[in-house]
C-alpha cells in the first residue's frame, strides 16, 4: 500500500522486488494498520482542462535548455526521495565484528545464520535494505569502520555487493557470496561464509 503512494507522490514507478520462493512458502499473515497517506493534488491530470491551462503531458523535450532543465528536477526529486525515503532493518550490528547485508528471502535465511551464531559466541549482525533505491549507502557508511567486516549474501550472481562496497568507502572489508537463481541458500551454508569472513 505504501508502494502505491510513493508512486502517486513522486510521479515515479515503484518495483515491489519478490523473490519466487515466495509463491512455494505458506505460514500466517499478520496484516498492519495503514494509515492512508493524503496525496498531491493532481494538476498534472488531464480532466478537460475546465478553468484552467491545459495540461500536455510529453517526455521528449527538444527546445533549447529544456531538457536539461527537466534532468535537473528529476535529479531534485532522486535527492528528496534519498533524503526521505530510505529504509531499513539493523539487528545486532552495534557490537557486530562482522554484518552481513541481505535482502529478501536471502535476509531472513540471513538472520538465522546471524542468530545462531550470536548464540555461540561471534560478533555478527544483519543490515537488510528495505528499499534498494533509495540504498541506505549513509547507513552502511556510519556503520562501517577499520577492523569491521561485511559480508553481502545474495540469490543472484552479485547485483547489491557493489552498492555495499561504495557505500563504505574502502573504510571496511566486504565480501561476497551468492547463488543464482534456481538454488536455495540454507542458513548452514550462510554460517560457513560468516565464519569464513568473520577470520
Amino acid at each position: 500500500m505504501l508502494s502505491f503512494d510513493k508512486s502517486d507522490e513522486y510521479r515515479n514507478p515503484v518495483m515491489i522486488l519478490a523473490d519466487g520462493i515466495l509463491g512455494q512458502m505458506m505460514e500466517p499473515y499478520y496484516p498492519t494498520p495503514y494509515e492512508k497517506k493524503d496525496l498531491p493534488d493532481k494538476k498534472w491530470a488531464l480532466t478537460g482542462c475546465a478553468g484552467r491551462e491545459p495540461n500536455v503531458i510529453k517526455s521528449l523535450y527538444m527546445g533549447e535548455g529544456e531538457l536539461e532543465y527537466r534532468n535537473n528536477i528529476l535529479q531534485e526529486k532522486y535527492a528528496r526521495m534519498k533524503e526521505k525515503e530510505v529504509r531499513f532493518e539493523v539487528v545486532a550490528a552495534e557490537d557486530a565484528d562482522l554484518i552481513v547485508v541481505a535482502f529478501g528471502i536471502a535476509a531472513r535465511i540471513a538472520l538465522s545464520a546471524v542468530r545462531k551464531l550470536r548464540n555461540d559466541g561471534l560478533s555478527v549482525g544483519l543490515f537488510r535494505p528495505i528499499t534498494l533505491f533509495p540504498f541506505p549507502e549513509k547507513q552502511l557508511y556510519a556503520l562501517s569502520h577499520k577492523g569491521r567486516r561485511f559480508l553481502t549474501v545474495e540469490l543472484n550472481a552479485g547485483q547489491m555487493v557493489e552498492d555495499v562496497r561504495l557505500s563504505v568507502d574502502g573504510r571496511s572489508e566486504v565480501h561476497f557470496y551468492g547463488r543464482p537463481g534456481g538454488a536455495i541458500i540454507t542458513p548452514e551454508e550462510v554460517q560457513e561464509q560468516i565464519q569464513k569472513a568473520y577470520r
